[in-house]
């Protein structure tokens, strides 16, 4: 197998010349100005020299010819004829493409395998799609001082970023989005959520990122805000190689105070020490490693004996804070084999970064109180209930790595294998300080976490073209098998807890342990998300009666997900009165504490000073599962020759279903595996609850079967050449995310708010309403104004359920009444004199979501509903209100200065902008929490030395943006802070080489 790698390598850096050094090479593609598709089979013909080439399936060919000039004739049927003339010169490459149709387009610069990697060809594409689509290239990526997929995105018209990682599109949040890697499903490295986590993809990796606005039956119908289309670099059409490194420095971080720990190692992966000891692992899942008694269990002594095999660290090492560091590397190549057209491409890339962010947070929490009526909230005044200062170090690794093969076999028949392997970790260490006003204390916490996320993905894929009859257009049918695994490790998670006294009875009063969960306690999670997928589309051209190209596309998908979560936490329990060592007082560490020798079993102490156990008191585990099959037929048709219809029908069956449980009980004959069934009437299922037929929580069990049906009706109207006008009207849906269907509830560390699962939840319908004008000034330049309206029924909303006795809010999903989102997006970008460049986009959006029924909501706080009914724990603030994380108004602002006539000089100036949005839904009478909108400001200079030499030198967030959250006090009209944090400035500087 090495030698095999060491050969592919070799052969990649050292290409092989197939012909003289005395001949050229004439390479090109060919499009169609009607579609902006690529014309397959078109012939290339060199009558002086009897040569000749034809196309492949995007639109490229390649001819190699002796030095000198020819006519080249350009031939295919349906289309007019054209000549170019054309020189060649000796060991260099020409490039010639053309446009068949009746109208002429402006010729499109291909750099890559396929036309859409850069801004103009991104541009045509948008232009060409039978949705409403925007997107950003690989060229505009290369430009920005983004370093992921996260960063890249917001950048797009009607996108909001949520934490750098999940994507709002249209204000929806993100389980109304969904992504797809080189046109595959793929699975979350997220327990919690089912979108994908965009930062996991660095940028060095991406090809260009897409999101589709409006549906068309071919693509997956369970979106509503936007489809999000990744995809990765290609083989080039010669032998390329390229390597970046680049350097950062962070003000708030770098040279300064950082505190980390081993957690993993140079890939992002948990340190062997950090995973769970084989003495608990090896043991089955129904016998908790807890002590047990003269009925039954562990023996004391075992479990006593087990610290000494988990990872001794509890205090973070302390050191300089270090730069940031990126680095990347790619080659590739593609080999002629036969001069008939067999081709082979090949494409190795790796990149790799580290990223350290040290940064003050400050969180406060509140009950409400209302001195005359709940429902008087103008009343209503905020105590606090807990606050919080912490200091939080984090290191991020990111590493990704691609192999992509292709391999065309003849003209029209090819297939590809596209693989993607990245690593996203982060070491986090957090120290807080704060004041448990529910129990008056002050307290000290300390939390330790290493979390591993990493995504696998493979693409087996094959385009064919199929000809009946030697003057039509040939069928075209596409197919793909693709297998990807998300896997979420989060090993070894320490919490320590002190506390003292609020107020203290002096200022050197100490702070002791607080002796009971979470103090001492080790949390180890993993979830393993897995997708198999076959995708196949059939389309078959045809003439409209008029004579106009048609197709008519068929084609369908299967698709089975595989789920599954564990969480094992352990803790410790004292035996004796805490604070009679010095071990219990702060600033004593875990180390000593919580050393092996204080759970020593004695003559003098049988149980010893301390006695391990696990807590498996709640449900801590769930398996989930989705089989979804999917048809479709779709049309694409001009009515006339400047009106066109793209739609038709996709049906979607889906079954899901999610089993949570604990771990003790995976045997049990209490843990079924059938909820209740399909109970519509709340009334029914009380009855059936209050008679112990099934349990509140459904027996654990979270299952949907849907049948769907889902309509697209798509019009563009060519107003002229330049200037498209687009209709659209679509229906689609959002199911549960498998995780939303399991009451399971978890805090990452203390004082944190606790979300729940709702295993009673249905998926939501959406109608969807667009209409864009589009108006391409250039091949660069254009401007667009649309407008979209969707209307939701049963949309899936959080809401906050009551809680009393503890500084952790809680809350779970539901599925509200109805909701409506309506919005107005500008997209403009101008060149001016040569010199500069202006872009801009924004949106304005205003939403409404109804979560419950006054009527529901006035008999649950009038006890007038039995303490079973759902709604009975639903406490949501606000019964009408604006979606969760939806800000009003998002622009994006992109001024580029070109220093120099040639270009190759360039200072740019990005900002993002987000309005107020709602970060956290009020819950028990408390305000939602509003997050302020912010401005990001970036800078760049870019410097191209020559063809092989890039720098680039950029500034992020240069004014040190102050992200707050707050909540808003009616009675005194002050905003009481929720949530305050600053990211610090961030100079970096980088370059990339390329050795071809």
């Amino acid at each position: 197998m090495k030698n095999v790698i060491l050969t592919i390598i070799i052969i990649l850096l050292f290409p092989i010349t197939l012909f003289a050094q005395a001949a050229g090479n004439l390479r090109g593609t060919i499009i169609d100005s009607e579609n902006g598709e690529a014309v397959f089979g078109a012939t290339i013909v060199v009558r002086s020299e009897k040569k000749f080439a034809k196309t492949d399936f995007d639109g490229k060919y390649d001819l190699s010819l002796p030095a000198g000039s020819y006519e080249v004739e350009y031939q295919m049927y349906g289309y007019a004829p054209q000549k170019r003339t054309i020189n060649i010169v000796a060991g260099k490459t020409q490039s010639m493409n053309v446009t068949f149709g009746s109208q002429t387009l402006e010729t499109v610069e291909v750099k890559d395998r396929a036309i859409n990697n850069t801004e103009a060809s991104m541009l045509a594409l948008q232009r060409k799609s039978a949705s409403v689509s925007d997107g950003i290239s690989q060229e505009a990526i290369k430009k920005s001082p983004d370093s992921s997929a996260g960063d890249v995105v917001r950048r797009v018209t009607g996108i909001t970023l949520i934490g750098g990682k999940y994507v709002f599109v249209r204000g929806l949040g993100e389980r109304y989005s969904n992504t797809l890697l080189n046109d595959s499903i793929i699975p979350s490295t997220e327990p919690d959520k089912r979108v994908v986590p965009l930062d996991i993809f660095p940028a060095g990796l991406i090809k260009n990122i897409r999101v589709i606005k409006t549906f068309v039956p071919e693509d997956i119908g369970e979106f509503s805000g936007g489809l999000v289309k990744i995809e990765t670099q290609e083989y080039p059409d010669q032998f390329q190689m390229s390597l970046s490194l680049g350097v950062a420095r962070n003000m708030n971080t770098t040279g300064k105070e950082f505190k980390t720990f081993n957690g993993g190692d140079f890939f992002g992966r948990p340190n062997p020490d950090m995973q769970m000891p084989k003495l608990i692992s090896g043991m089955p899942n129904e016998v908790p490693y807890e002590p047990g008694n003269r009925f039954g269990g562990l023996p004391t002594t075992l479990t006593n004996i087990t610290p000494v095999f988990f990872n001794g660290q509890w205090t973070p090492k302390t050191e300089p804070g270090p730069y940031d560091k990126n680095f990347s590397f790619s080659v590739g190549n593609s080999f002629k084999t036969t001069e008939s057209g067999q081709r082979l491409g090949v494409l190795l890339g790796v990149t790799r970064s580290e990223e350290y962010r040290f940064r003050e947070e400050k969180s406060r929490r509140y009950i409400p109180a209302n001195p005359v009526n709940t429902q008087v909230k103008d009343a209503t005044y905020l105590n606090k209930l807990q606050e919080q200062d912490a200091a939080i170090y984090n290191t991020e690794t990111n590493l990704g790595a691609n192999v992509n093969l292709a391999y065309e076999f003849t003209k029209g028949q090819s297939i590809h294998l596209k693989n993607l392997y990245t690593i996203n970790s982060d070491t986090n260490v957090r120290q807080s300080s704060g004041v448990n006003y529910i129990d008056n204390f002050q307290f000290l916490a300390d939390t330790n976490t290493f979390t591993s996320r990493s995504l696998m993905n493979t693409t087996l894929g094959g385009d064919h073209a199929l000809q009946f009859g030697s003057m039509a257009r040939p069928h075209k049918l596409d197919w793909n098998l693709s297998f990807s695994e998300a896997t979420r490790d989060e090993p070894n998670l320490t919490q320590q807890v002190w506390r003292r006294a609020d107020p203290p009875s002096s200022v050197t009063q100490p702070y002791l342990r607080l002796g009971n969960n979470p103090d001492g306690s080790r949390f180890f999670s993993v979830s393993k998300d897995q997708v198999k997928q076959i995708n196949v589309k059939y389309e078959i051209p045809f003439e409209q009666w008029n004579g106009l190209k048609s197709a008519l596309k068929v084609g369908g998908l299967a698709m089975d997900r595989y789920k599954d979560f564990r969480f094992r936490e352990f803790g410790v329990k004292y035996n004796s009165a805490i604070g009679n060592t010095a071990a219990d007082y702060w600033p004593a560490p875990g180390e000593l504490t919580y050393n092996a020798s204080e759970f020593l079993v004695t003559r003098d102490n049988p149980s010893g000073k301390k006695t391990f156990s696990e807590r498996q008191i709640e449900p801590n585990a769930y398996d989930a599962m989705q089989k979804l099959q999917a048809s479709f037929a779709q049309v694409d048709l001009p009515l006339m020759p400047k009106l066109r219809f793209i739609g038709g029908v996709r049906f979607e069956d889906s079954y899901q279903k999610v089993k949570t449980f604990r771990l003790r009980d995976s045997s049990s004959i209490t843990n079924l595996s059938y909820g209740c069934g399909d109970i519509n009437s709340e009334d029914v299922r009380v009855a059936l609850v209050n008679n112990n037929i099934c349990r509140q929580d459904n027996n654990g069990v979270g299952e949907i079967r849907t049948k769907d049906k889902l309509p697209s009706l798509n019009f563009v109207y060519e107003v002229h050449k330049d200037m498209n006008l687009r209709l659209g009207y679509t229906q689609t849906i959002t199911r549960p995310d498998l995780r939303e269907l399991s009451p399971f509830g978890f805090t990452p560390y203390f004082g944190a708010d606790r979300i729940f699962g709702n295993p009673n939840l249905n998926r939501t319908y959406i109608h969807n309403y667009d209409v864009r004008w589009e108006y391409y000034l250039t091949q660069l330049d254009y401007i667009g104004v649309g407008a979209f309206f969707k209307q939701m029924s049963d949309p899936i909303e959080m809401i906050g359920r009551p809680v009393a006795g503890s500084i952790s809010a809680q809350f779970t999903y539901t599925n509200a009444q109805q909701g409506q989102i309506r919005g107005i997006e500008f997209d403009y970008r101008k060149e001016f004199w040569d010199r500069f460049r202006f872009e801009t986009n924004f949106f304005f959006i205003k939403s409404r979501v109804d979560v419950l029924s006054w009527n529901t909501y006035a008999a649950g706080k009038a006890g007038l509903l039995d303490s079973n009914n759902l709604a009975f724990a639903y406490d949501p603030t606000n019964l009408s209100r604006a979606l969760q994380g939806q800000s009003d108004f998002v622009y994006n602002l992109k001024f580029d200065w070109f220093i120099t006539s040639k270009k190759n000089q360039t200072i740019g100036v990005y900002y993002n902008f987000f309005g107020n949005r709602i970060y956290a839904v009020g819950a028990n009478g408390t305000p939602d929490a509003i997050e302020r909108g912010v401005g990001l400001t970036d800078i760049v200079y870019s410097y191209k030395h020559d063809d092989r030499l890039d720098l680039k030198v950029a500034a992020k967030n240069i004014m040190d943006t102050r992200f707050r959250v707050f909540q808003r006090s009616e009675l005194t009209g002050q905003d009481e802070l929720f949530l305050s944090y600053r990211l610090g400035v961030t100079f970096s500087v980088g370059a990339t080489y390329k050795f071809n």
